[in-house]
């Protein structure tokens, strides 16, 4: 039987394999630039405890990306090799190519693609332009306008204004020690963590599983090109369920990249809702104390002054009025305290309860 094979088309196959095994690269040193695999970036109890399996998850990212590496530049090979055997000689080839193509799933029997195979739609030009700069979900934009509205009693607080002071005093003598962040933040961080860098770690684990879709695809679409130009034969078939077979581990992937995405994700929420609860409960507390040391005892003592001291009294009636304000600016900060903490709570749970199951790809 006459095997119909334009060689051509499949070495055209094994080089655009070797040129998604650079985008793997790519991928590669995406990985490399926005994920720390010591997790030196990221400190605080909070965090360090939620992420207590960075160093294994980074770990195994970084073999999955090698291992897909391999995958690609093995296919490339392989493609090449059964272009150079047909030109050389059919015969040979028909016995010999089935060879070049391991079954990289023995335990499912997978069907092969072939010319007639449907193709997948792709919106980007190659998998790694899904590899798009990470972005804190924390440092929002619209997020930041949203949170400092509703602190606008901040500008009415003694306390607020006590930690700049004395924020603004550390900055010039000391600025070295916390690298020019609030002092106060700074504190709290070492209990939370560096909450933005957490947050891009999980963005950047979220573009890697667009990536990995996107390969998935791209193999896909490479594979029933290349068989719509290799259309019979068992070395076709067997070549067909192998493709088949990466595509679909390729396609495994992205799944765990979005729990990844959205762990990281959480735990950054974690230790911004903790360390804001943290300066919401020292204001609110300082505040409360303020009002008890001016001699009042509520809102409703101090407001009752302002009204009975009379025209005569006029340091009574301007310290109750401060005492108004701090007593306000303190119960604010009991109610931000408590957003801060059950923002906390529930980012803490979503990530404590997010389980990490990596999908094992093909050895090659």
């Amino acid at each position: 039987m006459t095997i119909q094979v334009d060689t051509s088309v499949v070495r055209g196959g094994g080089e655009a394999c070797l040129q998604l095994a650079d985008d793997v690269g790519r991928a590669l040193e995406y990985f490399d630039n926005h994920i720390d695999k010591a997790q030196s970036w990221a400190g605080g109890a909070l965090i360090q405890w939620l992420l207590s399996e960075h160093s294994s998850y980074a770990s195994r990212v970084d073999s999955g990306l090698v291992r897909s590496k391999a995958l690609m530049i093995a296919s490339g090979g392989a493609l090449d090799d059964v272009a150079r055997r047909f030109d050389e000689n059919e015969y040979d080839a028909q016995v010999s190519v089935r060879d070049l193509f391991d079954d990289l799933d023995p335990s499912v029997a997978t069907a092969p693609i072939d010319g007639s195979t449907e193709r997948q739609s792709i919106a980007l030009g190659s998998p790694s332009a899904a590899l798009a700069p990470p972005e804190s979900s924390v440092a929002d934009p619209a997020f930041a306008v949203v949170w400092n509205i509703i602190n606008w009693p901040d500008y009415i607080s003694l306390s607020y204004w006590g930690r700049q002071l004395l924020n603004a005093i550390f900055q010039i003598v000391a600025p070295s020690l916390t690298g020019g962040q609030d002092l106060f933040e700074f504190l709290a961080q070492k209990l939370g963590g560096d909450w933005d860098k957490v947050a891009l770690a999980g963005s950047a684990f979220g573009h890697l599983g667009d990536f990995f879709d996107g390969l998935a695809d791209t193999v896909h679409n490479l594979a029933v090109d290349v068989f719509a130009a290799w259309t019979s034969g068992e070395s076709a078939d067997r070549a067909g369920e192998y493709f088949a077979e990466l595509a679909a581990a390729f396609a495994a992937q992205p799944e765990v990249y979005g729990d990844l995405a959205s762990k990281y994700s959480n735990a950054a929420w974690a230790a911004f809702g903790a360390c804001q609860g943290l300066l919401s409960a020292l204001d609110a507390a300082v505040d409360a104390l303020v009002v008890f040391l001016m001699g009042f005892a509520s809102v409703g003592e101090a407001l009752a002054a302002i009204f009975s001291g009379g025209a005569t009294a006029v340091p009574a009636v301007v310290s109750a009025v401060i005492a108004v304000v701090e007593a306000f600016s303190s119960a604010w900060g009991a109610m931000m305290t408590t957003l801060s903490l059950t923002i906390a709570v529930g980012a803490t749970l979503g990530s404590a309860t997010t389980t990490i199951e990596f999908v094992p790809l093909p050895e090659v």
